[in-house]
């Protein structure tokens, strides 16, 4: 296989990259959908043209994905997606007649639990930051927790963003859509401690040392190395906050759909991929109902 694509295939290529921007996809879908998953496919068939592609020819893709380039599961369903939409889209045009994917299963993923810090590491690592009166650090930890929003979505919060009053904020998330965000009191007092601190005329919220926007690699470095600096076992980075906020929640017995709207899911089967329990939670909850029904013999 070589990194040719045959003009054909590349002209065809280029009117759905601009499908996929009317139709309001980031630059970041785009980027992994056509410039990385897409643009390999291509690559792979080479000479044949994609109104000639067949099922077999797009298994043997995907295994050569899976042998030779080590792809695992998530990956390989990623890219079973990116090509399965692509001919999807070309049927609806009438470019090709039918979408050779249709033949395919996709590849299964299997639903892991997604790593987050209960709170006691989360009180840990917020008391680490506060004993090198770190201001800035507590403020972002303390606004990805009780936010739950993505980096990203932070990261491009100015100093007049945040509404006090009402404990919210507005963010451009997935799909370029807004939604509204909140925060809790205890957040509140750090931000406000934090901006309280800064003489700079930034208008982002975070700054780096130089006054400039702190970069969303710089504030995953910070994470990580406070962690290991808290002595938090599991690797600390932004997301982590999100899921441990979720999980938090949801231990509360906030309702899923709760949940959802404070994580700013679309689908609620994403935010049903929290609503786990791990072996502890279950031997809990067993021994308790255990417990009682003891109790109440020997009485």
């Amino acid at each position: 296989m070589g990194k040719y694509i045959s003009e054909h295939n590349k002209s065809i290529l280029k009117r759905y990259k601009m499908h996929c921007k009317n139709k309001g996809l980031t630059k970041k879908s785009i980027e992994a959908m056509l410039d990385t998953d897409l643009r390999l496919f291509l690559e792979y068939i080479g000479d044949i043209d994609i109104e000639d592609i067949t099922h077999e020819i797009c298994s043997d893709f995907l295994i050569y994905c899976s042998e030779e380039r080590n792809n695992k599961a998530k990956a390989l369903a990623r890219k079973f997606t990116s090509i399965n939409t692509f001919f999807d889209t070309l049927v609806k045009q009438d470019v090709i007649s039918k979408n050779p994917m249709n033949k395919l299963e996709k590849p299964k993923i299997r639903k892991t639990i997604r790593p987050h810090l209960d709170l006691d590491e989360y009180h840990t690592l917020s008391k680490y930051i506060d004993s090198v009166n770190d201001l800035r650090g507590a403020a972002l930890i303390s606004l990805l927790y009780s936010s739950g929003c993505r980096l990203s979505e932070v990261h491009q919060l100015n100093k007049d963003s945040l509404d006090f009053a009402k404990r919210q904020f507005i963010v451009c998330g997935k799909g370029e859509k807004e939604r509204v965000c909140m925060f809790n009191a205890e957040c509140a007092m750090r931000v406000k401690a934090y901006l309280n601190s800064r003489t700079d005329t930034n208008p982002a919220l975070f700054i780096s040392k130089l006054n400039k926007r702190w970069s969303t690699k710089a504030i995953q470095d910070f994470l990580t190395t406070a962690g290991k600096r808290a002595g938090i076992k599991k690797r600390v980075h932004p997301h982590l906050f999100r899921h441990t906020r979720a999980m938090a929640l949801l231990r509360a017995g906030v309702p899923l759909e709760t949940i959802q709207r404070v994580l700013g899911h679309e689908s609620i089967a994403t935010t049903q991929i929290y609503a786990h329990n791990t072996l502890d939670d279950v031997q809990e909850q067993v021994d308790k109902i255990d417990t009682a029904m003891f109790e109440k013999d020997v009485i």
